[in-house]
């Protein structure tokens, strides 16, 4: 990557310019984390990028020409870059405007580097004599560990653009940075401002910050690392919780998702939580593994517990309640549909068995209809259920036996689904001499569930005979 960035640094001056890395493959280098995105700048302006470019066969994409945005691409096959220049800029914003609604090409650094949001994202790297240029003292930032607008006057950088508070939350996770007081005090000021975000860019921040653990493995192990009294880990203490909290501590987890301020204050038992309901809903997230649906189950499961509460007196309903809300939720927020379907359906089922009471036999069924996939998940919302109540912060004696059971499952071959039986629909009508119905496909689910208890029986021969009995059953039961 050096080689090639120094080679298009030299072909930029050639025509008197010098070109500067900026933002992440600066600032991560400097803190010994891999850089990802390679950003680069000088006061070359766009049209004249591409006459550039052109001149020496480097493909171009105009990303934004407006704002001074031209993707370049060099190098050949694995060893191929995709580098986006900026043209230094200062930018003006309407109040709330999100964009620049305007913006006029500058040569001067220090121009560029106050516009920018926060000032470990404004440190410049000459590309071909490694100097650092540090105009808003993001150096000085990054040694004591603290997040800070570029510009002096934090109100000035976050009102231009309200998603900035949700990058102040993202990225002092990622990073394990601490927030400057200043920065913070003026995102608290200005989180209504999300409102007027659109849901696309919300999201996508949102998602990164439920999944900053795994962006930057080092900084986890460096940063967070709190202990109880006893010298266990706590079982939430990762940048999500660090994230959420964040968020809830702007008031933009509420800008976000509204519905999930009835939650916070909401005392709950404290023989089985220590937390409030949003307090734990928060822990619960950060304790799940590190996938997106889980992440959001774990935040959203109890949304509806204040309102099953005012509407029942009790919270027995939070589940069904919980179901609809959620899919509200993730619909506002444009989550895929596909992770939105897993996501109700935990909160639908995360307080099966809650007591622990239910056979083995039909925990099996019922793994076996949710699937092999959805059980696991749904396991591993248990246990994050429980860690998070702050109660139980061991092993969970209902956790270990789900895990057991579904692990016996997977070494008996257990069908998983009425897919993986050994028989078919047609099958089904040829042993009956049933024609295409419901019967067929009760007739099969009933298979289905005998496989999922005993799935020696999973065999063409032995279904074949649980068939005729089955369905003999039937008939003289409809007699």
């Amino acid at each position: 990557m050096d080689g090639l960035l120094t080679e298009l640094a030299r072909l930029f001056s050639q025509e008197g310019y010098t070109l500067y890395g900026v933002g992440g493959m600066v600032r991560n280098p400097l803190m010994g984390l891999p850089v990802s995105d390679i950003d680069v700048c000088s006061a070359m302006k766009p049209d004249d990028v591409e006459t550039l470019c052109r001149k020496h066969g480097l493909k171009t994409v105009d990303k934004g020409r407006a704002f001074g945005m031209i993707e370049i691409h060099i190098g050949q096959g694995d060893q191929r870059l995709f580098v986006e220049h900026t043209t230094f800029r200062s930018d003006t914003y309407a109040f709330g405007g999100h964009r620049p609604d305007g913006v006029r090409f500058s040569t001067s650094i220090e121009e560029d580097a106050f516009r920018r949001d926060f000032s470990v994202n404004a440190i410049y790297k000459n590309i071909l004599t490694g100097e650092l240029v540090d105009p808003t003292e993001g150096l000085t930032d990054l040694k004591r560990g603290m997040l800070r607008t570029a510009c002096a006057d934090p109100d000035s950088t976050l009102r231009d653009d309200g998603l900035r508070i949700m990058r102040l939350a993202r990225f002092a996770c990622e990073l394990g940075l601490s927030v400057d007081p200043a920065t913070l005090a003026s995102a608290k000021k200005h989180c209504d401002l999300l409102l007027d975000i659109s849901a696309e860019r919300l999201w996508t921040e949102l998602s990164r910050l439920l999944l900053s653990d795994i962006r930057y493995p080092e900084v986890q192990k460096k940063r967070f690392c709190d202990e109880t009294d006893s010298g266990e880990k706590l079982p939430w203490d990762n940048s999500v919780f660090f994230g959420l909290e964040l968020l809830r501590e702007t008031g933009a987890l509420f800008a976000l998702i509204p519905e999930l301020r009835a939650a916070d204050g909401f005392v709950q038992r404290t023989k089985y939580h220590r937390y409030d309901v949003l307090g734990h809903s928060i822990r619960t997230c950060a304790c799940t593994p590190a996938s997106l649906a889980l992440r959001l189950a774990g935040l959203l499961h109890d949304v509806s517990k204040p309102e099953a509460f005012e509407r029942d007196g009790n919270m027995y309903a939070h589940p069904m309640l919980g179901t609809g809300k959620t899919r509200e939720i993730l619909t506002r927020l444009r989550c895929p549909n596909d992770t939105a379907d897993t996501v109700c359906g935990f909160v639908k089922e995360h307080m099966y068995d809650l007591n622990n009471t239910a056979k083995d036999s039909t925990i099996k069924k019922r793994f076996a209809m949710l699937g092999r996939t959805f059980a696991s998940g749904l396991i591993e919302i248990r246990n994050a259920d429980i860690h998070g109540s702050g109660v139980e912060l061991g092993r969970i004696p209902q956790v270990d036996r789900w895990r057991a059971i579904l692990a016996q499952m997977e070494s008996d071959g257990t069908p998983m689904s009425v897919n993986e039986l050994n028989c078919t629909g047609a099958d089904i009508m040829e042993w009956t001499k049933l024609p295409p119905s419901p019967a067929v496909g009760k007739l099969k689910n009933a298979l289905f569930m005998h496989c999922a208890v005993k799935p020696k029986d999973n065999n063409p021969k032995r279904l074949k005979k649980l068939c005729a009995d089955l369905y003999t059953r039937s008939k003289n039961d409809s007699i």
